[in-house]
């Protein structure tokens, strides 16, 4: 190679030379004219129209999906488990047998046999300490040695019965934002593992009571219903309600950036035809608002601009 540009002749050396720098220049002229476009906004940036639409302002928020009727399932006598007859996620109806127990440490004790039966129709799942999701939950095994209800408050729980035909999303609400929510009211329930789809539901309970939690925050119990059997949905899906709480139809909206608030009074400022004109300042008249949009009832016009950052006021205007 070096050989071949030994071999070179002046005019052809000054021909590549010509050639690097007007690409060099060229390089340079676009990364300059990039430079640049990234340096100067657009004219829109920060602005935003007065437009006419339609604002709704939903409750959004979430819970667990969890089986409206279950049971834990204890002994009513403490022994060992001799027979185990279900296993997780076996169907069964109110009184089968799901286990046995032996009373007593030993069997030479001589006491008869005890059978555990389903309180419910349902399906058999692990049990999992109320409140306590960082326990793992549970299902009783042969061999066991488990306490009975008649012995003591705090039995063995074997299993849980749960008819999962009915699925409830159970949350916890801030007392900012309980007032929001009725029974009877509807939402809709959305999961992750099933993103395209929305089930219908209503809110069937709303706790009269605050709870304290670790943190001695106050919140409220409340309960969503879903309509309608899906044997997609299962107990422990993280769910996410959406309610409607109000709606505004073919109203004069704007983005809640174009909205200040000074000495108690909201405010908007118009902006000028002219970048160099001072934008003059419009008291606006507020309704129905969301995380993003707010009506406006008076103080602008369809089709008017509104700044969406405070301008600042020179010195010695």
């Amino acid at each position: 190679m070096v050989s071949r540009l030994k071999g070179w002749s002046k005019g052809r050396w000054i021909a590549v030379a010509v050639a690097l720098a007007v690409l060099a220049g060229g390089g340079f002229y676009g990364y300059k004219k990039y430079k640049d476009r990234k340096k100067a906004p657009a004219d829109g940036d920060n602005v935003a129209v007065v437009e006419r639409g339609d604002i709704e302002l939903h409750f959004k928020d979430s819970g667990e999906l969890t089986p409206k009727h279950s049971v834990d399932v204890a002994p009513k006598v403490s022994g060992r488990v001799i027979e185990l007859l279900v296993d997780e996620g076996s169907r069964v109806k109110k009184g089968d047998r799901l286990a046995v127990i032996q009373p007593g440490r030993t069997e030479t004790e001589g006491y008869v046999p005890v059978a555990v039966t389903s309180p419910i129709d349902g399906v058999v799942m692990r049990y999992q300490p109320k409140g306590s999701y960082q326990q793992e939950s549970t299902l009783a095994k042969l061999g066991d040695y488990v306490i009975g209800l008649m012995e003591s408050t705090n039995p063995t729980y074997l299993m849980t019965v749960a008819d999962i035909s009915k699925l409830v999303v159970k949350m916890k609400i801030s007392e900012m934002d309980i007032l929001k929510l009725k029974e009877g009211m509807g939402v809709t329930v959305e999961v992750d593992a099933l993103p395209e789809s929305k089930f219908p539901s209503k809110v069937t309970m709303v706790s009269p009571q605050a709870d304290k939690d670790q943190n001695n925050l106050k919140n409220f119990k409340v309960e969503v219903s879903l309509l309608k059997y899906d044997t997609r949905l299962k107990p422990g899906m993280t769910a996410r309600v959406d309610g409607l709480l109000d709606t505004r139809k073919g109203v004069l909206k704007i983005p809640l950036s174009a909205v200040f608030e000074e000495k108690g009074k909201e405010v908007g400022y118009l902006s000028p035809a002219d970048k160099k004109a001072k934008a003059a300042k419009v008291p606006l008249k507020l309704g129905l608002r969301n995380e993003t949009d707010v009506e406006v009832k008076d103080g602008v016009k369809e089709g008017q601009k509104l700044l969406t950052e405070k301008p600042v006021e020179k010195k010695g205007s």
